[in-house]
């Protein structure tokens, strides 16, 4: 059958033998690079915690936990967070998926309006380690979501 496939298309076979035991191996690479650079918790695989430093300025931080994708309200740790006016919020992205911290909720047509990580730039949470800051200067209640992984939520309460 496959065979006849190979005729019918008139593809040389060792070139097709080689094609797939090229794809079969970069598949394989890639597997290998993914668990050298991951640690298996449960069902989900987490980045392996970088040595990452980040100063103590008094900024509130949130993490972005490993295996947020799949979750909602517990996907920022600690979630809500509560601060005074004036105070800084640091985002550090500790899952191995793309996320954003997004002001709003899913489908107000003021989303990002007051901030947000954004899906390109310096701020973007596009890998692991990557962080966001935002500074509140007025009190209130701050919903905010990720854009990618709507389901995503987290509060700020700023008094």
């Amino acid at each position: 059958m496959i065979s006849l496939f190979i005729s019918l298309m008139n593809i040389n076979p060792l070139f097709l033998m080689t094609g797939l035991t090229l794809v079969a191996a970069l598949v394989t690479i890639e597997l290998h690079i993914q668990q050298v650079n991951a640690q298996k918790i449960g069902d989900v695989i987490a980045p392996m915690p970088r040595n990452i430093t980040i100063p103590d300025v008094g900024k509130f931080q949130v993490s972005i936990v490993p295996g947020a994708t799949f979750l909602t309200n517990d996907a920022y740790n600690p979630n809500p967070i509560e601060l005074n006016v004036g105070q800084t919020v640091l985002w550090i992205n500790d899952d191995f998926s793309f996320h954003t911290v997004t002001s709003g909720r899913v489908g107000d047509t003021n989303a990002g309006s007051l901030f947000d990580s954004g899906l390109a730039g310096p701020t973007a949470l596009a890998s692991t380690g990557k962080t966001y800051e935002y500074t509140f200067e007025l009190a209130g209640e701050y919903p905010y979501y990720c854009i990618l992984h709507p389901d995503m939520v987290g509060k700020v309460i700023v008094n």
